[in-house]
């Protein structure tokens, strides 16, 4: 075993090259596909803003589910009441509200 010998010039013998073949997302195919964009770099940014826009959507769905930021204030007068809903509320209940005037 000791006899074997490389010749780093010889091109007789080339190890396989492996290219970067990065396969598309389906979700750029899908995008490029609307033709509204033209490469996969601009399919990128339109699915990051897609997504960036998804996340601001759900915050604000979350934040009116739980009540967070909503003011505190919410205090319902009988002057606030328009005359013809204030006509159909029963007594028992148009007396339970606050009037401004008190």
């Amino acid at each position: 075993m000791s006899d074997v010998q490389f010749n780093p010039e010889d091109t007789g013998f080339n190890a396989p090259t492996f290219r970067d073949t990065a396969k598309k997302s389906k979700m750029v195919e899908l995008v490029m596909k609307t033709g509204l964009v033209k490469d996969e770099e601009q399919a990128n940014y339109v699915l990051l803003g897609m997504s960036v826009v998804f996340l601001i959507l759900t915050a604000v769905v979350v934040m009116n589910m739980t009540g967070v930021g909503a003011s505190q204030n919410t205090i319902t007068y009988i002057e606030d009441i328009p005359e013809e809903e204030r006509a159909a509320l029963p007594p028992e209940i148009l007396n339970q509200l606050p009037s401004r005037n008190q």
